[in-house]
Order: structure tokens, then sequence, then C-alpha cells
């Protein structure tokens, strides 16, 4: 492994750091690649999600193209995405998590591609580095793109980092096979019985400080107790966690 400086291990205890809050499934790409694009500022990162079986295709990213290139591209993108090596890599069942394309073709070979020619060409890159993340049925890779060849040094912070973002990734799958799973008596079977009683003036549609009142204790323990159910049920906001917790049907306090 290449060695590091001092900065760059500074640079990935911020991103490990930012990479602990769970996120729901459908915004960790867009928290993974801004979180990665502090790490490694001047690369174009992307963050490809497909399941094959049902063309579904998520594209995030940080590329600096207008609204009318971006539609193009990830067009061409969902047509060509097949032609990356990296594709051929992953069928034929290759186990590094952290792969760079030009080990696997040449500059030669990879340029006379569609794919080079319609998504790279345009936007100026060359190579790519990609973190490839494991679940069933899907390609997961976060792409590392650049003019110019990626450096040994930057493979290895990003070595280092990819057991974290797979870490954060399977955070991200769990929270979604969990809301897509869990009934509203499993989540309340999560909560403590003063949480569930803040669930129901919630849904009664009283405020914090209301609640705080009507239970007898400070804003600041509602505050926190509303951010405990939030993060127990998986929910967004105030409506969401009261509509997991109790389902169609709703409660009422006696």
């Amino acid at each position: 492994m290449e060695r590091l400086r001092h900065s760059d291990y500074a640079g990935l205890l911020d991103f490990v750091a930012e990479l602990q809050e769970p996120v729901p499934l459908a915004e960790f790409g867009g928290h993974l690649v801004k979180s990665t694009a502090r790490l490694l500022p001047g690369a174009i990162i992307a963050f490809d999600q497909i399941e094959e079986a049902s063309g579904q295709y998520r594209f995030d990213h940080n590329c600096p193209l207008s609204g009318a290139e971006l539609e193009r591209l990830f067009s061409r993108l969902k047509e060509l995405y097949r032609q990356n090596p990296i594709h051929s890599y992953i069928q034929r069942g290759g186990r590094e998590t952290v792969v760079d394309i030009s080990n696997l073709t040449s500059q030669r070979d990879f340029q006379k591609t569609d794919f080079y020619q319609d998504i790279f060409r345009p936007i100026g890159l060359r190579h790519q580095v990609n973190v490839l993340l494991p679940r069933g049925g899907w390609i997961n890779s976060m792409t590392i793109n650049r003019d110019r060849p990626v450096s040994g040094r930057i493979q290895a912070l990003l070595a280092l980092a990819s057991r974290h973002i797979a870490a954060a990734h399977r955070t991200a799958c769990l929270l979604e096979e969990l809301a897509g799973t869990s009934t509203p008596q499993q989540t309340r079977s999560l909560l403590t019985p003063r949480e569930i009683q803040v669930v129901e003036w919630l849904g009664e549609g009283k405020r914090n400080s209301e609640i705080a009142v009507i239970l007898g204790c400070s804003p600041r323990t509602i505050d926190k107790h509303v951010e405990n159910i939030l993060r127990k049920t998986g929910a967004e906001t105030r409506t969401a966690a009261v509509r997991t917790s109790k389902g169609r049907g709703e409660g009422t306090n006696t």
C-alpha cells in the first residue's frame, strides 16, 4: 500500500464520521457522493445502483453538466453500461473491492467502445476506479473518474475507506428492508412506553412544547423522545413516524 499523508488520514476520519449517520437507501447515493467529493476534491464521483432484472437504474453523481447534457448522458449510460469493463469483471465473479479498469483492459481498447466515446470523452474523462458494494441481484459501484490515472495514494485511501462504505451501504439496505417488512406492531415494540405516549400525542397534532406540558417534562426531553422515535421507525417526519407505528388504524388517548 502506498504511503499516505497525515492529511489523508485526517480526511478519512472525517469521511468515516459522515458515513456513521444512517440514511435511507434512497438518499444513500447522494450522501456518499458528497462525502467522497470532500475526501477526493476535483474528482468526478458517481454511484450506480443497477437491478438488471427489472432495468431499475439509479445514478447519483457530481457531474458539472446542464440538465439537457445530464439527461443525454444518463440515457446513453443506461444503454451502454455493459460495455464498461467493470461489468464483465463482475459477471466473471471478480472479488476485488477496489478495481481500476486500466487493469482490466488497455486504454486503446477502452477508447474503441461506445461507452468511452459517448460517456467519457464528452466530459474529458479517461480513467476510472470502482469501489464495488455487494447486494444480491444488484450491481452497486461507486466510481472515481478522472482525466488522468488515479494515483496509488488515492487507491490506497479508497481501500481503507471501502470497508466503511460497505458497512454504511449495508445499514441503508437494512433500513430499506425494515421499512418494507415491519408491521406497526413490530415497530411499536421498539419504542419505550414513554415514546409510545409521545407518538400518540403527535398523532393528535400536538407540538413538542404542548406534549411536554401534558406529560410533565421539559420540551428538551420531548425533543429527544421524538429524535429516538424517528430513528427507531426509520421515518423522516413526525407524520411518517405516527403512520409507521400505528398503521392505517388510528389510536386514541384516554
